[in-house]
């Protein structure tokens, strides 16, 4: 069942849909009973038809309601669903054999119908051949029922046809999902690669920056200098009369001219520099962006408890990208809490901000109690393209890491005990 579509099975088997339903197939067997013409057409009682149709129903109803408001599908619940898909093909399959043959073939094509649905849905292959093999059982017990050899001819060809339909679909399901999950990842490599290299290109600007406005402070020094000395040259030039004073003063004067316009340069390129530096990290406001996160996360996993808390003076921190940024990086790191290794997620989620006492930055922690990290991915530094879900791109953790050490910051990983993993997120802050 690892190849299905947990979200995609809940919504399919939801309880309205099979309220609906079980309104919708009573009446159409009504109609099929007592229309006028269908008796010739069917011969199908409605009381023996409703029985047959009654257990799939009631079985839908169940899980629905076993299953209202959860993210997860237990083991016990794929079986459940199994039981279920099985009963509602031995439902169609009953009224097959029950009907006169007009109606049969009627059936027969809904039955066709239901098996493709359901392939596609549950990715019924040769390596998950669970539903399938329900179908088998389903249709071999409908087709003791069968009232004629014509009956049992058309179970002969539609029962092995409807199995084929059943597993085509499936393998088509899932060719287009690994279509889409290599798409994903190639996307989602191709966008890291573009982040590491504006990393990259961040951090030799802010080199280059620093450096420039280095230079810019020992030109103005050294302008100032010259200018001292073009000063005194003025005193000393007039006291030998090396040169007529009108003269004189008129070099000196151009030379006081051009070096003020060269410093008022060099103020301008420290002013620009200073705004080309300073406009990278952006002070953002923590306690929004966390509570965002939160309600966000907390819609799509009702069953997870995120907790929220921020202390004292940890209310902002220096992020490169701002809020867009910070926002990634959280939701993503909880977001991986509460999937956890894709077979168990984590039950609550815990976020705190508060002031690393000894160096003053942003610390933020986000811890669970979810399966933890493998102890070989705690050792090995974060990569990309490297997960432990079935369905995962590996790039979540590895994408958070890049934009937090573009931003100045540090991520550390550990697990707690006795279960759980802790992130330790270090940014820098305004301090004020």
């Amino acid at each position: 069942m690892r190849s299905q579509d947990t979200q995609e099975v809940l919504a399919a088997s939801s309880l309205r849909a099979w309220l609906i339903s079980a309104l919708i197939m009573p009446a159409v067997l009504a109609l099929a009973t007592w229309a006028p013409g269908a008796e010739r057409f069917f011969d199908l009682s409605f009381v023996k038809a409703l029985a047959c149709l009654a257990p799939s129903m009631a079985l839908g109803v169940g899980f629905a309601l076993l299953h209202r408001g959860r993210q997860r599908i237990e083991t016990w619940g794929w079986l459940y669903l199994l039981t279920g898909t099985a009963a509602l093909q031995f439902s169609l399959a009953a009224l097959m054999a029950l009907a006169a043959m007009p109606g049969a073939m009627v059936f027969a094509a809904v039955l066709l119908f239901v098996a493709g649905y359901y392939g596609r849905l549950h990715r019924v292959a040769p390596s998950q051949p669970f539903v399938a093999l329900g179908s088998v059982v389903a249709l071999g017990l409908a087709a003791l029922m069968a009232r004629t050899d014509e009956h049992v001819a058309l179970f002969a060809v539609m029962g092995p046809l409807a199995i084929i339909l059943e597993m085509y679909t499936g393998a088509f399901a899932l060719k287009h999902d690994q279509a889409r999950a290599e798409a994903e990842q190639l996307r989602a490599a191709v966008q890291a690669q573009i982040l590491e290299q504006q990393e990259r290109d961040v951090g030799r600007l802010s080199q280059a920056m620093v450096q420039i406005l280095g230079y810019n402070h020992d030109i103005n020094n050294t302008l100032m200098s010259v200018s001292a000395a073009a000063d005194m040259l003025s005193i000393m030039g007039v006291q030998r009369n090396t040169l007529p004073r009108a003269e004189f003063e008129e070099l000196v004067r151009e030379l006081n001219d051009g070096l003020a316009r060269i410093r008022e340069m060099v103020i301008e390129i420290r002013q620009k520099g200073r705004r080309s530096v300073n406009s990278e990290p952006e002070n953002v406001h923590v306690v929004p962006v966390l509570e965002s996160v939160r309600t966000s996360l907390g819609w799509r996993f009702p069953d997870v408890n995120i907790q929220v808390k921020v202390e004292e003076q940890a209310s902002h921190a220096l992020v490169r990208g701002g809020v867009t940024t910070l926002r990634r990086v959280v939701e993503n790191l909880v977001l991986n809490a509460c999937e956890g290794d894709g077979r168990q997620g984590a039950a609550t989620v815990n976020i705190l901000a508060r002031t690393e006492p000894f160096s003053g930055r942003l610390e933020l922690l986000i811890a669970d109690d979810g399966p933890g990290f493998p102890p070989d991915k705690l050792r090995a530094p974060i990569e990309g393209l490297s997960t432990t879900k079935p369905n995962g791109t590996g790039l979540g953790l590895y994408t958070s890491e890049c934009l937090i050490r573009a931003s100045g910051g540090t991520l550390e990983r550990n697990n707690r005990t006795p279960t759980g993993a802790q992130l330790r997120i270090l940014l820098p802050r305004e301090l004020r």
